[in-house]
């Protein structure tokens, strides 16, 4: 109490103090200096400020309070779910598992956050309560001196102090309602979390065990009606898939964003190339391509949902078949859209018959049915449709597969083992139709990689870039085709409940450390280093194609902008290296090591490969030739294809391809001939015999070569050298504009001045 009666008699003192008109000094006060006293009384002022201004942007326990409800229902709804009279199935505890770790690890991080914002509170209360054993406050209180002199900084001092006090008081209140609200949650999902994993450890040991009796006993089973089930299910499903939606929204923009890139992408490239030339067929992109979009957009889904509840990735499933089928209906014949219906009408039967199996015995005979069917109208469908599916021999590994899976299915089913039916059951069906609609994502993507290359083909301006883009198709065939096994291999891993030990053998290999010597290092880190690396330096090399870097020779090159390529292919491959290192966890102290005994090598041998590495940056700067101009060094000619980091590579008119060090291109003559443009003169010296005259043999040469399309005028400069009794000697000067095909049209040239002057009766020597 005494803060508080030290503060009430503060605002008496005031108060009385502004009333009286003359001073009353009282015989004992302690003399104060004014800077020691303004100097206490803005420290008291600064610090009242902090706290009021702290708990101004106090903690947002409004927010924290409506994620709580909504965890709270959730908990509800998942141990309701495991504590029914059927284990839950190895999915749904994958489910439960995600949502259950999620929740605590926010429960946990709200718990830190609370205890520190209340021992901040706490800290606060007691430098407030010190204000009260201040001597030098005491003193201003009780002097009326100073009480006069500082009424205004006293009562400031007392508003600030009150609400301090006030707030401090009702946050503590707040915080520890919500510290006890928290806790309960927070170990319920702990105790949720230990039965998740001795249900999994329970399904898991079951899964090779006699659970029932064999089919042909027809004994009693325990398990609840299928009504039940499905109703439970149901709600289950709906209540946990609106707080899985809520926690990976941002996904699914990311998801939708993909495909709507993907779908301007094919529409503009549309836009552009009007009629499709007969060589390029489409199946499965058209002029709008919504249809594709979804397919991309709904192929992709599973990477940001692998955990996802079950009537959602169902649904989605549902959608991306009914796309594929529309897409089927509009390529393929009639004839064959029946099978794939069959096959459709199946997939929509294990959907639904899985969540919903009780192990009774009319349950387990429509399960061996249902497998039995699959078995038979698997076999007979896709015998007539498997050639029209993209990657056949794929599809029909996972065909036999899906067989063999179904027979699995039906002989665990007989005996007893109704848990490893039911894994078979769903594996085989689902493994199947996703690889069909896997591999019609892969074709999707192809052939509008097969539509851009179509429209830089026809578009002159890019015809440099066709190359770019039928290499990058190559190499995104292959990429997406390991993408998709691995996707498919994921997808049938959970299907078959040994995700979680397939990624615990994965992750042990991962983090596997091996010691050389006093040198440690995980492989994972390892393989992430050199993957990194690779990515760039393919990078590296795609980046010339965009510069107009082309692989045929004497393609037309898109502008002249191989200047920066060096650097930027330095950059790239730089960036990488570093990005590989801070990405592998690799220590730094090892790469100075390494760095060290670089240079030491560089010192002793590399000095020509520095010396070449140095001289293609210079080559940035200086800019003596571009990709696509037409040099000379040292007598060879030929256009600039590359300029790499060390060397640079020129094709000659014979199609050779000269690699040239950068050091020597740096200290070497080069000629340019194309520094300002393609055009070159032609020199030809040609010698007749006396008869004509000088003029005559001129109009012979323009005759000869008007009209000419490599030419740029029609009238050639025709110069005398010599002129004898015998001979007349001259020489023909023209200008060629493509310097690439000079050999070429000089030939042309001297054809078309041969048969001029054989016309004139000319006669050249």
């Amino acid at each position: 109490m005494k803060p508080v009666y030290l503060f009430v008699l503060l605002a008496v003192s005031i108060v009385a103090t502004a009333q009286k008109k003359k001073l009353v000094v009282p015989k004992t006060r302690v003399e104060y200096s004014l800077d020691t006293i303004m100097q206490r009384l803005d420290n008291m002022h600064q610090t009242l400020n902090n706290i009021n201004n702290f708990q101004n942007k106090s903690f947002d326990t409004n927010r924290v309070k409506r994620e709580l409800s909504t965890f709270n229902g959730t908990l509800a709804v998942i141990r309701s779910a495991m504590t029914g009279y059927n284990l839950p199935e190895y999915k749904q505890l994958l489910l439960y598992e995600y949502m259950l770790n999620y929740m605590n690890g926010k429960l946990s991080d709200w718990r830190a956050t609370l205890f520190q914002y209340n021992t901040d509170l706490v800290s606060m209360t007691s430098e407030t309560a010190a204000f009260a054993k201040d001597s030098l406050l005491r003193n201003l209180v009780r002097d009326s001196l100073y009480r006069a002199m500082y009424t205004s900084e006293l009562q400031e001092l007392l508003q600030k102090w009150d609400t301090a006090r006030k707030t401090t008081a009702a946050n503590l209140a707040s915080i520890n309602a919500l510290q006890s609200a928290i806790t309960p949650p927070y170990f319920l999902t702990t105790d949720l979390l230990d039965d998740v994993a001795r249900m999994k450890t329970t399904i898991t040991s079951r899964l090779f065990q006699k659970e029932y009796p064999y089919l042909w006993e027809r004994g009693r089973s325990d398990a609840g009606s299928t009504g039940d089930l499905a109703a439970r299910s149901a709600r289950t499903e709906r209540e946990l898939m609106g707080f899985f939606l809520q926690l990976n929204w941002g996904y699914y923009i990311y998801a939708l964003l993909i495909g709507l890139s993907f779908g301007f992408w094919v529409w503009n490239n549309f836009r552009k190339m009007g009629e499709l030339p007969g060589d390029v067929t489409l199946h499965y992109i058209h002029r709008v391509p919504v249809l594709a979009s979804l397919a991309v957009m709904l192929n992709i889904l599973p990477f940001f949902d692998l955990d996802a509840p079950t009537v959602f990735t169902q649904l989605g499933q549902f959608i991306l078949m009914i796309v594929v089928s529309v897409l089927f209906w509009m390529t393929w014949p009639r004839k064959y859209f029946l099978y794939w219906g069959l096959l459709l009408f199946l997939y929509v039967c294990y959907g639904v018959t899985g969540p919903l199996l009780v192990a009774k015995w009319d349950a387990r005979l429509w399960l061996l049915l249902l497998n039995a069917c699959s078995m038979v109208v698997a076999y007979v469908c896709l015998r007539k449709i498997v050639h029209l599916f993209p990657y056949p021999r794929t599809v029909r590994i996972v065909w036999w597969l899906c067989l063999g899976l179904n027979g699995l299915s039906i002989l665990c089913n007989v005996f007893g083992r109704l848990s490893l039916a039911k894994i078979f059951s769903s594996a085989s069906m689902f493994g199947l139709i996703q690889v069909i609609v896997l591999t019609v994502f892969i074709d999707t993507v192809l052939e509008a990689f097969t539509l851009q290359t179509a429209v830089s083909r026809r578009d002159e301006r890019r015809k440099g870039l066709a190359p770019l883009f039928e290499r990058m198709q190559r190499g995104v065939e292959r990429f997406l085709l390991a993408l998709a096994f691995i996707t498919w291999l994921v997808a049938f891993a959970i299907n078959l409940n040994v995700y979680d030990a397939v990624y615990a053998a994965v992750a042990r290999v991962w983090n596997h450390v091996v010691h050389l010597g006093s040198i440690s290092f995980k492989l994972g880190n390892v393989l992430l280093f050199i993957g990194i690396v690779y990515c760039a330096n393919v990078l590296q090399k795609y980046i010339g194609y965009l510069y107009g870097s082309a692989d045929e020779p004497g393609t037309p090159q898109p502008g002249k902008k191989g200047s920066q390529l060096v650097m930027v292919r330095l950059i790239l491959i730089i960036a990488g290296f570093l990005l590989a290192i801070a990405a592998s966890g690799l220590p730094i102290d090892r790469i100075t090591i390494v760095l060290g005994a670089l240079g030491v090598g560089i010192g002793l041998g590399l000095q020509t490969i520095v010396n070449n590495l140095v001289s293609g940056i210079i080559l940035i700067f200086e800019r003596p030739f571009q990709l696509g101009d037409y040099i000379e060094l040292n007598g060879k000619k030929g256009m600039v294809r590359d300029i790499g980091i060390r060397a640079s590579r020129m094709v000659t008119e014979a199609g050779n391809e000269i690699i040239m060090p950068n050091g020597d291109l740096l200290a070497g003559e080069v000629i340019n001939w194309t520094v300002r443009n393609n055009q070159v003169r032609l020199e030809m010296p040609i010698t007749v015999e006396a008869g004509p005259s000088f003029e005559s043999v001129v109009r012979g040469v323009e005759e000869a070569l008007s009209g000419h399309p490599d030419l740029l005028s029609d009238k050639p400069n025709v110069l005398l050298n010599t002129s004898t009794d015998k001979t007349l000697s001259i020489t023909v000067l023209v200008w060629v504009s493509n310097v690439a095909q000079l050999q070429t049209i000089k030939s042309e040239v001297l054809d078309l001045l041969y048969q001029k002057f054989r016309e004139k009766g000319i006669k050249p020597v």
